[in-house]
């Protein structure tokens, strides 16, 4: 792992279906850096939620960590990890181009063409009502806390990001 890359402590937000998952893959394999995805963290194998002792436990572990990429949004922990950051990457993209991107996720999986990044080791992601329309009402409900959140932090580098596959990682980890 090389500890004289510019960013340690990384968090990625956005909405279901952004690439919050596939841009932490990414960085961790390009930093070395472990990565935690949240819904790993605070579901159960049924996609049912953990006691949340048991979560935030395991999040404050992970956050005891010099390094790291943690993606997701889960609000109710969101100030612990941009305490913990220097890092916050924003994935702001239209609610329809995420609904495209979780279906073509839903359709690869269930087709056994693909596996989700961030999602349990041998499980098939379902897709329920109550994720869609958690998809549908991301960007009207939960964007506009999670900005005005980002808005009142001023000690962190954060950047608003449209794609998350032209992120640059060279430049952005490098030292200038």
């Amino acid at each position: 792992m090389d500890k004289n890359f510019k960013y340690k402590r990384i968090i990625i937000l956005g909405g279901t279906g952004s690439g919050k998952s596939s841009l932490a893959k990414r960085m961790g394999e390009y930093t070395g850096y472990p990565v935690l995805h949240l819904d790993t963290l605070f579901r159960d194998e049924k996609f049912g939620q953990k006691d949340k002792s048991e979560w935030e436990s395991l999040q404050n572990s992970f956050l005891r960590n010099v390094y790291g990429v943690v993606e997701g949004n889960y609000s109710k922990v969101l100030p612990q990890r941009i305490d913990w950051s220097d890092l916050i990457i924003f994935i702001d993209i239209p609610t329809r181009v995420r609904m495209v991107r979780l279906l073509k996720r839903y359709l690869k999986n269930w087709l056994g063409i693909d596996r989700r990044v961030g999602y349990f080791l041998k499980k098939k992601d379902k897709l329920s009502l109550e994720l869609v329309r958690w998809a549908l009402i991301w960007n009207k409900n939960s964007r506009p806390k999670t900005v005005e959140l980002l808005k009142n932090t001023s000690d962190k580098k954060i950047l608003f990001i449209k794609d998350p596959k032209k992120l640059n990682l060279k430049n952005l980890f490098n030292k200038d």
